[in-house]
């Protein structure tokens, strides 16, 4: 049997072995060639920030005592040790993040469950049910100060009629203006819910609930026995998502209340935010969002844990 000259190299009293043939250039480091874009991407977006924020945090910096940072060591988180108002921000913005994301549990997991069952109605439901997230805040603030006018305010109208409004609007209420506000931001975000819900609803199989129907399940049964442990980690982690959104927020609140009245809806993002442009110390804002930063990756520890054990 004659083999190709080019593989075969036949010596006189030894048997014919194959050639090498010369291997081909690795391909190996294509898919990080490919990625190194966005991870650098990435890297000069979140972690850049982080380590500046981190450094800006260890410095004294008045910008009309000092043009440029010096170093002051640990004097931001000293003074921030006895802020008081500072404090009040935070319980402030921890009811309202808890707020928020009760909201959205209460709104988004009834009508992802009513958008789970197939008609035209719901499909068309579930288009619009994107609105509110996808409105910016900038037209969701004022179109909420316009609808809770005390003048010309429907929602404002309907308030009054059931007790909770005076003659004045509520955003002029302390308490009643971080309830309302709060209620608005979870309106805002249970889209995000309805629809992770309502995906995690989409994915349970059928066989599921034909299974526990002939089990003799009722209903409430299998509900709580089917449909719960099926979307349970689903809910988790979203209201994980959104409670992190929300402890960061800054727009709706100042846009509709600039943090008032007498600090009532005044948040950690709008504390910070009036340390850089009203009290002109950039470095007491870096050691407050290295604060926040702890306690979200702190809370978001304790979330994990809890689904974890759950499981």
């Amino acid at each position: 049997m004659k083999g190709d000259p080019m593989d075969l190299e036949v010596k006189p009293g030894t048997e014919a072995l194959p050639r090498r043939r010369p291997r081909k250039p690795s391909t190996d480091w294509l898919p990080y060639g490919m990625m190194a874009p966005a991870v650098f991407v990435a890297f000069a977006v979140a972690v850049v920030p982080l380590v500046y924020s981190l450094w800006l945090s260890f410095q004294s910096w008045y910008l009309l005592r000092n043009p440029t940072p010096v170093w002051g060591g640990a004097v931001n988180y000293l003074q921030l040790i006895h802020d008081e108002s500072l404090w009040e921000a935070f319980g402030r913005t921890w009811i309202w993040t808890l707020g928020t994301v009760l909201v959205e549990l209460v709104l988004g997991i009834p009508i992802a469950l009513l958008l789970n069952r197939e008609s035209a109605i719901s499909q068309t439901a579930s288009a619009l049910i994107l609105l509110p997230w996808v409105t910016p805040f900038v037209v969701l603030g004022f179109g909420w100060r316009f609808l809770l006018d005390s003048e010309v305010g429907p929602v404002h109208v309907f308030l009054k009629l059931i007790g909770f409004a005076g003659s004045s609007s509520v955003l002029n209420d302390p308490v009643r203006a971080l309830a309302v506000i709060t209620v608005i931001s979870g309106w805002k975000g249970m889209p995000f819910m309805v629809i992770a819900v309502l995906a995690a609803l989409k994915s349970i199989p059928a066989e599921s609930y034909e299974a526990a129907r002939v089990d003799g399940a009722n209903a409430l049964d299998r509900f709580f026995y089917v449909t719960v442990p099926a979307v349970w980690n689903t809910i988790l982690i979203v209201s994980l998502a959104l409670g992190i959104l929300a402890f960061y927020s800054f727009d709706l609140p100042w846009i509709m209340t600039k943090g008032g009245p007498q600090d009532g809806t005044t948040l950690v993002g709008i504390t910070m935010y009036k340390a850089v442009f009203q009290e002109m110390r950039p470095a007491y804002a870096a050691a407050i969002s290295v604060v926040m930063l702890i306690v979200l990756f702190l809370a978001s520890i304790a979330v994990l844990l809890a689904r974890r054990s759950d499981e």
